[in-house]
């Protein structure tokens, strides 16, 4: 009776302790597994690849669509990085702003976006023509609806090409201040 009682306990042993083992051998010890030095809110906390957001205004009525192939949050800089981000405001009038870049970053709050490279706005507030302004890196204010760049602009219309350096512009009023530098071009319809 004492051999089957040592039997015993092998097995038990051998049961508890092979999938440890296997476990082990298969993973690492835990002392093998590097960690970083960093705390977790100093990195990116998660990540949306195709990521599509919408807003809507106390009436019910869409106000925003943003998309983007790629969306990672920051917590510490309490900010998202967008790639590629593409963005449609739909106005009381019933026009559209749209606005694209290469990347953009967003802060929390909302308070401030920042976009470069390629920053496309097309308005098509008018029916017959639209306007599109291009930059390199633009600052928008969503809060104040205004934005502005200290880099060169262009401004084209159907039959005008304006340029500057710097400039604001208050999207509810339509008023495009350039601040420096500013030739134009415009072509007569007849």
């Amino acid at each position: 009776m004492p051999d089957l009682s040592s039997k015993l306990r092998i097995i038990i042993a051998a049961a508890i302790l092979i999938p440890i083992l296997l476990y082990w051998g298969f993973s690492g010890s835990p002392q093998e597994h590097s960690t970083s030095k960093a705390p977790l809110s100093e990195k990116m906390d998660y990540f949306i690849d195709q990521a599509a957001a919408k807003e809507w205004d106390i009436d019910g009525k869409l106000r925003q669509e943003l998309t983007t192939p790629r969306l990672e949050h920051n917590p510490k800089e309490k900010q998202n990085f967008l790639i590629k981000p593409k963005s449609n405001h739909y106005r009381l009038d019933h026009s559209t702003i749209n606005i694209s870049s290469d990347t953009g970053t967003v802060l929390d709050d909302n308070s401030r976006i920042d976009l470069a490279g390629n920053v496309r706005v097309i308005d098509n507030s008018d029916a017959r023509s639209s306007k599109k302004l291009t930059t390199e890196a633009l600052t928008i204010y969503p809060k104040k609806d205004i934005a502005e760049t200290n880099l060169p602009v262009n401004l084209e219309t159907e039959h005008s090409l304006m340029k500057g350096t710097g400039m604001d512009i208050n999207f509810n009023t339509r008023v495009l201040n350039l601040h420096s530098r500013v030739e134009g071009t415009h072509q007569n319809v007849d």
